[in-house]
């Protein structure tokens, strides 16, 4: 079965609020400063809120922008190309955690698509790679299934506590959704995912390119969508696209957007070690 996605059909931005600061903060501040000492608790950590919390920003900050707030302002933007009917999976994939704790934005989609036996979850805790395997995981699906499933990534801004992490990477409020389709008659092939452990960046160039080849793609014909850090390693390759850091999840799918569906893609993420890739062929093949 082959399975394709049409890169017109994939919509993704970043936001600023989509909603105001909370109104009663001050009566909060102490609930959720508790919910913090019992996180870091329950991962065997102490938490000290002179030095770790970002409760009174994560309250009051002007650009909050939850979750399913995202996925209804991209949901939107996505009819207007595709009627959105028959949608059998909805698989939401994220690094940071929701603005609402608890949430569950897969059963939004479906809702609001009209979808109430459409099955859905999210997956996260696996970093910057979560995109790449809900991709997978949908291909797996649709492999025995058919039908059609929606990729939601999202990452949004604000920690109730400081992290060296965000800092670092300056997180946007950013989403992105894409469709794959078991009976499309055009657009990108899927061509697998691949991960492989251990791996210096030294190597990152000799692995890229045999994972390229193992999915049947060329280098020469194939665009590389990677972290904008890793701007070097797009040598042999027929050009670069930046995901970049800040845009998180939502970086490699809003790369994609507008591929041409005669451009090969190999979308890659590489971190602690850990390098993962999707591969899309063009019509033709990609070679």
């Amino acid at each position: 079965m082959t399975l394709r996605l049409d890169p017109a059909k994939i919509v993704g931005a970043s936001f600023g609020g989509l909603e105001p600061p909370v109104a009663d903060a001050a009566d909060q501040h102490a609930y959720w400063e508790d919910f913090n000492a019992r996180f870091f608790r329950s991962n065997g950590q102490e938490y000290d809120p002179a030095a770790q919390s970002n409760v009174e920003n994560w309250l009051s900050a002007p650009d909050r922008a939850s979750f399913a707030a995202m996925a209804e302002e991209l949901l939107n933007e996505l009819r207007q190309h595709d009627p959105l009917e028959d949608v059998d999976l909805v698989l939401l994939a994220h690094w940071m955690p929701d603005l609402h704790l608890g949430t569950s934005v897969t059963n939004f989609a479906l809702h609001w698509m009209d979808r109430p036996d459409g099955f859905g979850f999210a997956i996260s805790d696996r970093g910057l790679s979560a995109p790449l395997f809900a991709i997978d995981c949908a291909a797996r699906y649709l492999t025995r299934q058919g039908g059609r499933a929606l990729v939601m990534t999202m990452d949004q801004k604000h920690l109730l506590y400081r992290s060296p992490t965000a800092k670092q990477l300056q997180p946007e409020n950013s989403a992105s959704l894409l469709l794959l389709e078991s009976e499309a008659q055009s657009g990108l092939c899927y061509r697998g995912y691949r991960r492989h452990i251990q791996i210096e960046e030294a190597d990152l160039p000799a692995v890229l390119d045999t994972s390229c080849r193992d999915l049947g793609l060329d280098p020469s014909a194939t665009v590389l969508i990677s972290d904008d850090r890793l701007r070097g390693l797009d040598e042999g390759f027929a050009d670069w696209r930046p995901a970049p850091s800040s845009q998180m999840c939502a970086a490699p799918l809003r790369a994609l957007m507008g591929m041409p569906a005669t451009r090969s893609s190999l979308l890659m993420t590489w971190q602690d070690q850990e390098l993962c890739v999707v591969g899309f062929a063009a019509e033709d093949g990609g070679t």
